[in-house]
C-alpha cells in the first residue's frame, strides 16, 4: 500500500506510535482533512509533521488516512511525492 505514496507516507510513518486496530476514527479522518483545507487544501511533509498531531493525528494515523483518500481519489501527490493535496468538497480543483 505504501508504494503509492513513498515520500510523503515514509515522512509520516517514521518513529510512528502503535495505532489501535480498526485504523483511523471518523474524527480523526475529519480532523486530518480540516487541517489541510484550512492549509489551503495542500500539505507538505513539514507542515504535517506539526500541524497534524495538534489535531490529534498522529503520523501512523496520518498515513492511514493519507493512503485511504489517494486510493478513492480524494487526494493526490505532487510529483515529488511531498505535497499531498486535497480533492474534497471544500477543495476546489
Amino acid at each position: 500500500m505504501r508504494g503509492a505514496a513513498p515520500a510523503f507516507l515514509l515522512a509520516l510513518c517514521i518513529a510512528a506510535p502503535a495505532q489501535a486496530e480498526g485504523g483511523p476514527t471518523d474524527a480523526q479522518r475529519a480532523a486530518f482533512i480540516a487541517a489541510i483545507t484550512a492549509n489551503d487544501c495542500k500539505m507538505t511533509e513539514a507542515e504535517a509533521e506539526v500541524q497534524l498531531p495538534a489535531v490529534g493525528v498522529d503520523r501512523d494515523t496520518s498515513a492511514q488516512i493519507t493512503e485511504a483518500l489517494i486510493s478513492a481519489g480524494l487526494a493526490e501527490l505532487d510529483e515529488d511525492k511531498s505535497v499531498l493535496t486535497l480533492k474534497t468538497e471544500g477543495c476546489p480543483e
